[in-house]
């Protein structure tokens, strides 16, 4: 908690930097912008998610500098819609419903709150997940993740690479999510309708915390087929996203 007020300050003073000062590909220096982190918390339960789930795809294959992961949340599962009865999200983990709540506490801008489609951006920013217009503005301006984070393949595994000067005991986390998937859904506000989901995050698990002293090494296991991953860095308070980078994909996958 001590090392919150220097940080902000170092992440204040960058937004000044020229934008070369901030090039990195993947997350990592290097000749490209820095990737954005957009966070969509959606449910197959809600009949106003749909249209956030599409845009969602759509910015994943309009936008490289993206990394796009679709949580859903499980409040959905217990409501009850007349003769449509419930419907359980497939997907849904009361760990994403957390996260959610986690980021309303953080004292997001935009529109914070719990509800769904929400979408987060950068760790920073919170709109509505159907909102094209507001998205698009977040992602070109809030600030992009600084702390440089690579992944590479190494012998059928990734090796990843996390090297930074500041954010000391951030927390560094790997996803992985599955690329697409087409669910029927039999209950509730949607249904009769066929889901298509894209990057649906399937599991979090923490790799350590950050070591200005020293960059912090680790080996994960290769993405199988039909699955991605990527390792975040986020200070414990929720916001922002410090660093970022995704998982190498065979040719062809999104």
């Amino acid at each position: 908690m001590h090392r919150l007020p220097s940080l902000l300050v170092l992440l204040l003073g960058t937004l000044a930097a020229p934008p070369g000062a901030l090039a990195a590909e993947d997350g990592a220096s290097g000749d490209r912008e820095p990737l954005r982190v957009l966070e969509l918390f959606t449910s197959h339960g809600c009949s106003s998610c749909p249209p956030a789930d599409e845009l969602l795809g759509r910015l994943i294959d309009e936008r490289a500098d993206l990394i796009a992961l679709e949580y859903h949340v499980d409040y959905w599962n217990r409501l009850v819609h007349g003769a449509d009865g419930n419907w359980v999200d497939p997907f849904s983990d009361a760990d994403w419903t957390l996260r959610q709540r986690a980021y309303d506490m953080a004292a997001l801008d935009g529109r914070p709150g719990v509800y769904t489609p929400q979408a987060i951006v950068n760790g920073a920013y919170a709109a509505v997940g159907s909102d094209a217009g507001r998205i698009a503005r977040a992602l070109d301006g809030t600030l992009a993740p600084m702390v440089a984070v690579r992944i590479e393949p190494a012998g059928g595994r990734y090796a990843v690479t996390v090297d930074a000067d500041m954010a000391d005991g951030a927390e560094i986390v790997l996803l992985r999510y599955r690329l697409r998937a087409a669910t029927r859904v039999t209950g509730g506000e949607n249904r009769h309708r066929t889901l298509v989901n894209h990057h649906v995050v399937l599991s979090r698990e923490s790799l350590g915390r950050v070591d200005t002293e020293q960059p912090q090494r680790f080996s994960i296991a290769a993405s199988g087929k039909g699955r991605g991953c990527a390792v975040l860095v986020q200070d414990r308070m929720m916001r922002p996203m410090l660093g970022a980078a995704r998982c190498p994909q065979a040719s062809g996958e999104k």
